[in-house]
């Protein structure tokens, strides 16, 4: 073809697409108002592809275009616009400046495009929008704040069909008329919601009438309902179905899983008319799980009593623990387990779960048992049943500690008698029968519990003499002949001896006081004086400073033989001494040295020898350690002097050593109790705590669980094992 023919074709080919993107002419619409409706698929929309548009126009409509990319000014100069539509696009982001000061908007279409976030910023300026379309794209974020408080006139807000998995507080943010009569409107159906959240710690301040309309059917909500509490209104302390209906958000269609989280809205509703029969249909809610319950109402067709949480932290092995709200309390049922996981239970589990409403029925019927003992949670208690074990022991301070206990089983065991303190209970509320009591003189004050309640089945429960007459427990009284003069006899004569005892104790403590501190810190432990503010100090180096005359042989090889060893090396309490003859000095300087290891110390020891009183050395010690006592407290007895020998005394009664000892604790290794005396004049050092699991104390406990048969018998479990292990025979 001729160049001739093909430079028309061109020159009109171009033409034509000038005409294409040039700006359609505004036309009216029903409302007299102006718009602009672009038909030309175009990929962006900048500020100079609009350009050549009128910028007066009130509606600006580009649907249906194709349009990838929208520049942050593309409608800069569009003042007057109140409608603006670009769905039906392919747009994947919105610039948070957008529609910065268009204050005449009231429409705002973004809707089927592929958006994934809304940033914060991007409304805040349309104070007059009142509908904001952006469902059918792929929304994963909003920013918390995206709906500020000057959206006063805002309407609905339709965000369905997106990617969300959470709910901020957005449709209470902006600052509506309460009394217009124009329910504000947020469409979150079918998204991803899970949680709600409060990133913007927004506090509860809602009034009626409560004019939101918040739809969330058709999302991932379990049992979520109390967040919507937690998170918006955490001191709310009322009802919390009126609290969840004031948010007014319809959560019909989700997958709920009706455990004993959701409890309380179904309680509230059932238990009230007024609730029962308010919108029914639209607070229709159907369980997703557990199966049994799958497509049941559960704010109106479930029972209460379904509504329970499995608990598997710190539940005994093979027991089933479970919240359940409707009884007020967590089960713990381990009853009869052993017989299908071969699990056996030979003492009351250690620990069990914690209970929300602070209360637990325990069920532990079916084992090897032999006592009930005190446990951290027997105080929450409400039910305990114990029938068919081996129990031959109840602990007193158990039963005490039982204070909420509503029912007890100890039935079907091998108890012989019983504590007087299970009296703490109402006959009515214990099952004592099919246990092989004794009838003695011990038992008679059961006659009057039993008899309390006839009715009971503990009325009716017997007892057993050697020669094998049996009496029903309600006539003991007057079936045996118990004669306590014996008694009266034998508790006169113990309270005399005891009275006698403390007479005697008196005398000797005011005859020889000293001693009888002595005794009862070597006996009991109890140190009758106070305790000196130095013994609390945790920056003194030594518990002793020790010295004597350097060249005493038979000082020095005492102090090494014996004073050391009973003092640093006793099993139970171990000082920490300075001794100059043994310890080395850094070097810094003798006299420098020893006062600081002597300021260091906790007591100042000095071995009084025949030479002490010549050698320089030791006077300069002994002066320093009076400096030392004397700045403490005057009661402190930190200096102490242990005479070698009775031949030391007179040297001490002539000053100034007289002035020296005035105060001071003087000892002698020869007089009687002078290591109880030492021990008593040092700090107090308190004794380690004893390892209660060794192996001889577990050796006596499968002892008394009788392990040995039950291995004979393959009753194989981890208690029998444990016992097997340790060799109990030859432990014991």
């Amino acid at each position: 073809m001729s160049t001739r023919v093909l430079l028309p074709l061109y020159v009109t080919l171009v033409l034509l697409m000038q005409v294409c993107t040039m700006c359609p002419a505004p036309v009216l619409d029903a409302n007299n108002e102006t718009q602009l409706i672009f038909f030309t698929p175009m990929k962006s929309v900048t500020n100079d592809t609009l350009n050549s548009c009128d910028k007066s126009v009130q509606h600006l409509i580009l649907e249906n275009l194709g349009i990838e990319e929208v520049s942050s000014n593309a409608f800069e100069d569009f003042y007057n616009l109140k409608y603006l539509s670009l769905a039906n696009n392919n747009i994947s982001v919105l610039s948070s400046v957008l529609l910065d000061y268009k204050r005449a908007l009231e429409t705002f279409k973004i809707n089927n495009n592929r958006l994934e976030r809304i940033e914060e910023g991007t409304f805040k300026h349309l104070d007059r929008v009142r509908y904001i379309e952006i469902q059918v794209n792929n929304i994963s974020y909003i920013a918390p704040e995206v709906f500020p408080k000057n959206l006063r006139l805002l309407h609905t807000v339709n965000a369905s069909y997106n990617a969300l998995t959470y709910m901020e507080p957005w449709a209470y943010l902006p600052e509506t008329y309460p009394n217009d009569n124009d329910d504000v409107t947020f469409d979150l159906k079918y998204n991803n919601i899970a949680e709600f959240r409060n990133s913007v710690n927004w506090t509860y301040d809602l009034i009626e009438p409560f004019e939101y309309d918040i739809q969330m059917s058709f999302n991932n909500i379990t049992t979520q309902l109390t967040d919507i509490k937690t998170q918006y209104h955490p001191d709310f302390q009322g009802n919390d179905l009126t609290e969840f209906l004031s948010f007014r958000i319809n959560l019909t269609h989700n997958p709920f899983f009706c455990d004993c989280n959701l409890y309380p809205f179904a309680e509230q509703i059932q238990n009230q008319l007024f609730f029962l029969f308010y919108q029914t249909d639209e607070y229709r809610y159907l369980c997703s799980t557990p199966v049994a319950l799958r497509g049941m109402d559960f704010l109106h067709e479930v029972p209460l009593d379904k509504f329970v949480c499995n608990v598997t932290e710190d539940c005994p092995v093979g027991c089933l623990c479970q919240e359940q709200p409707y009884h007020g309390h967590l089960l713990v049922d381990c009853s009869l387990m052993g017989g299908y996981t071969g699990t056996w239970m030979y003492r009351l589990p250690l620990k069990l779960p914690a209970p929300k409403q602070g209360k637990i029925s325990l069920h532990l019927d079916g084992h090897y048992i032999t006592m009930l003992e005190p446990r951290d949670y027997l105080p929450q208690l409400v039910n305990l049943t114990l029938g068919w074990n081996k129990l031959t022991y109840l602990e007193p301070y158990a039963l005490k500690n039982m204070s909420n206990l509503k029912y007890l089983d100890i039935s079907h065991n091998r108890l012989s008698y019983l504590p007087k303190d299970i009296q703490y209970f109402t006959t009515e509320k214990v099952r004592i029968e099919s246990n092989p009591f004794v009838c003695d003189c011990n038992m008679t004050w059961m006659d009057v519990w039993v008899s309390l309640y006839p009715s009971a089945a503990a009325y009716h429960v017997q007892c057993s003499e050697e020669d094998g007459d049996r009496y029903y427990i309600r006539d003991i009284s007057s079936k045996l002949q118990c004669d306590y003069s014996l008694i009266i006899t034998i508790v006169v004569v113990v309270v005399g001896v005891i009275i006698a005892l403390i007479i005697v104790a008196v005398i000797t403590a005011q005859r020889c006081p000293y001693e009888t501190k002595v005794m009862l810190f070597r006996l009991f432990g109890v140190h009758p004086a106070d305790k000196y503010r130095i013994d609390s100090e945790e920056t003194r180096q030594f518990d002793i400073y020790l010295s004597h005359y350097e060249h005493d042989l038979q000082a020095r090889q005492w102090v090494r033989s014996k004073f050391l060893r009973k003092l640093e090396e006793n099993q139970k309490r171990k000082y920490k001494v300075f001794y100059s003859e043994r310890d080395p000095l850094g070097g810094t300087g003798k006299y420098d040295e020893l006062l600081n290891n002597m300021r260091q110390s906790r007591r100042i020891v000095f071995i009084l020898t025949n030479e002490f009183f010549e050698d320089e050395n030791n006077i300069w010690e002994a002066d320093q350690a009076e400096i030392e006592h004397r700045s403490c407290d005057k009661s402190h007895g930190r200096v102490i002097y242990i005479m070698w020998n009775e031949s030391i005394r007179e040297k001490i009664k002539s000053e100034p050593w007289k002035s020296r000892i005035e105060g001071k604790r003087v000892l002698c290794p020869d007089e009687k109790l002078f290591w109880s005396k030492m021990r008593y004049e040092l700090p107090i050092k308190l004794l380690p705590q004893e390892n209660t699991e060794n192996p001889r104390n577990w050796a006596e406990r499968c002892l008394d669980l009788d392990i040995t048969e039950d291995l004979k018998n393959n009753k194989v479990n981890n208690w029998a094992e444990k016992c097997q292990n340790l060799k109990i025979e030859e432990d014991i």
